[in-house]
C-alpha cells in the first residue's frame, strides 16, 4: 500500500494547504517510492510558507523539468478521503522506505561475498549496522556529506540577515538578531522582561517592517497595546485623551502585529499551529513567547524532562520557519532579592543552557527613590551568544516609564551589589565606564 500511502498525503496536502505543516511533519522527498509525488511533496515544501494551490505547483514542477498539469495535481485530491489516518499512513511510507534502503543495500553488498578472502564478520558487522541504522530510520546516503555539499550554503546562507533593533550597544555586542534562532529573557519578578521583550522589541521590530507575533499567557493584547500607545505618545496611559489613544491606536493597527490571543496553559501542538498558520498567513519573522511555564504539560518530577522538549521543539520551529523566537522563562526562587539571574538560576538549567542560541538576563535596580524617577538605568546581561558575530557581556539602557520605553544610555551606568538581602543593600552607585567596557563584561 505504498504508493497509496503516498497518494493520500499529497491528496491532503493539495486540498487541505492550511494543514501543511501537520500533514508533512516528519516526511523527507525520500521517503516517497514515486518519483513524481516526491517531485510534488519537494514543490510544496518550496512553498510551504505561502498560500500555494495546484496552479502554483504545476508551473514550479514544470520548471523542474516535470511534466505535471494542473488537473493531474487535483486529480489527487479524490484520495483525500474521510478518516484520514495520519500516523499510521506516515508510518507505512517510512516503513516501505526503510525496506527499499535494505534492498538496495543488499544488492550493492552481496557480490562482496563472492570475492576472495572476503571477511564474513566485517559483512555481518556492516549489515547488522545498517538494519540498526534503517529500524532507527537514518539513512545514511542522506546524512553523510562532503565539504562540497555544503559550499553553496557558505556562499549564499539563507540566514545570514541580522537585524538591529536600533539599542546599538545591545546590537553591537549580540551581533544582530538572527534567523532560526531561539533566545531566553529572564529576569526577577517587575525586572522589566514582559515589557522589554513582549511589548517594546515588538514594536521596535514593527516599525521597521518585520512581522511580529505575540503570544503573552500572562499578560492580555489590550494590555500589552497600552504600553504600545504609550510608546507611540511618550506619555503615560492615563494622562492622554481620548483623541491622543485614538491617533496612538490609528498607528499601531497600521504595524504588522499579531497576537495569539488566549489567557492561561495552552499545549505545544496548539501554539505550533499557531506559530506556523501565522507565518504562513503574515510571513511572521519574530515570534514571543510569554512564558514557558505557561505551555508545559507534565507530571510528578517530569518538569525538566518536559522543558528540554519544549526547548527542542521550539528551537526547532525557529529552524524549520527561518525566523528567531523570543522566549520569556522566569528564574527559581533567588536566595537573595534584586539579585542578577544567571544561568544555574533557570529552571531545568541544563537544557536552558545548552539548547537556547542566546540568553538575555534584564537587571534592575530597586529602591524607594527610584519610584519618584521617570527614568533609571538598566542592565541587559548577555549570558549567552552561541553566534560568534556576538559576544557575551552586558549593556546599560534607560528605562523611561512614562512611554515605557528602552533607550542608549550614555556614560552612567548603574552597577548591581549582589549577595546583600534587600532592604538593607544600597541603591548601586554610578560609574563612567565606556560602551565597550561594558559590553566585555569585565568590572573595573
Amino acid at each position: 500500500m505504498d504508493k497509496e500511502s503516498e497518494q493520500i498525503i499529497i491528496g491532503h496536502l493539495i486540498r487541505f494547504p492550511e494543514m501543511v505543516f501537520e500533514i508533512s511533519e516528519g516526511i523527507e522527498p525520500e521517503d516517497f517510492s514515486s518519483s513524481k509525488l516526491a517531485a510534488i511533496f519537494r514543490a510544496i515544501q518550496e512553498h510551504s510558507t505561502k498560500r500555494y494551490d495546484a496552479i502554483l505547483l504545476s508551473n514550479t514542477l514544470k520548471g523542474w523539468g516535470w511534466d505535471i498539469s494542473v488537473f493531474d495535481l487535483v486529480a489527487l485530491e479524490d484520495f483525500a478521503f474521510e478518516g484520514f489516518d495520519l500516523g499510521r499512513i506516515k508510518e507505512e511510507i517510512k516503513s516501505e522506505r526503510r525496506k527499499r534502503d535494505l534492498i538496495q543495500y543488499l544488492k550493492s553488498n552481496l557480490q562482496k561475498l563472492d570475492q576472495p578472502g572476503s571477511d564474513l564478520t566485517e559483512i555481518y558487522n556492516e549489515l547488522s549496522q545498517k538494519l540498526l541504522d534503517i529500524e532507527a530510520g537514518i539513512s545514511t546516503d542522506t546524512i553523510l556529506k562532503q565539504p562540497s555539499d555544503f559550499r553553496e550554503q557558505i556562499l549564499n546562507p539563507k540566514n545570514s540577515r541580522a537585524i538591529f533593533t536600533g539599542l546599538q550597544e545591545f546590537d553591537r555586542l549580540q551581533g544582530g538578531l538572527r534567523q532560526c534562532e531561539l533566545t531566553v529573557v529572564t529576569g526577577e519578578t517587575a525586572s522589566g522582561k514582559t515589557t522589554f521583550a513582549a511589548a517594546f522589541l515588538p514594536y521596535t521590530l514593527s516599525q521597521k517592517g518585520y512581522p511580529v507575533l505575540i503570544a503573552s499567557f500572562e499578560m492580555k493584547p489590550d494590555s500589552i497595546q497600552r504600553k504600545m500607545v504609550q510608546m507611540t505618545m511618550g506619555r503615560p496611559f492615563i494622562d492622554l485623551s481620548q483623541s491622543e489613544k485614538r491617533q496612538a491606536l490609528d498607528l499601531i493597527e497600521q504595524l504588522p502585529i499579531h497576537y495569539v490571543d488566549i489567557y492561561g496553559q495552552v499545549g505545544l501542538k496548539e501554539l505550533k499551529s499557531a506559530i506556523f498558520k501565522s507565518h504562513k498567513q503574515f510571513g511572521i519573522d519574530f515570534v514571543v513567547l510569554d512564558h514557558l511555564h505557561f505551555f508545559l504539560r507534565y507530571s510528578g518530577d517530569q518538569e525538566r524532562q518536559a522543558i528540554d522538549q519544549a526547548l527542542r521543539d521550539i528551537k526547532s520551529w525557529a529552524m524549520q520557519l527561518n525566523i528567531h523566537i523570543f522566549l520569556i522563562v522566569h528564574p527559581t526562587k533567588l536566595t537573595y532579592d534584586n539579585s542578577v539571574v544567571r544561568l544555574n538560576d533557570l529552571k531545568g538549567s541544563s537544557g536552558l543552557k545548552q539548547i537556547p542560541d542566546n540568553v538575555l538576563s534584564i537587571w534592575r535596580p530597586r529602591g524607594e527613590d527610584d519610584l519618584k524617577k521617570p527614568q533609571n538605568e538598566i542592565i541587559l546581561y548577555v549570558l549567552k551568544v552561541r553566534d560568534d558575530s556576538g559576544d557575551e557581556g552586558k549593556v546599560i539602557l534607560t528605562f523611561d516609564k512614562r512611554s515605557q520605553s528602552y533607550f542608549n544610555s550614555g556614560l552612567g551606568v548603574a552597577m548591581p551589589t549582589e549577595g546583600r538581602r534587600s532592604p538593607d543593600s544600597s541603591s548601586p552607585s554610578s560609574r563612567n565606564l565606556s560602551g565597550k567596557d561594558l559590553a566585555s563584561g569585565t568590572d573595573r
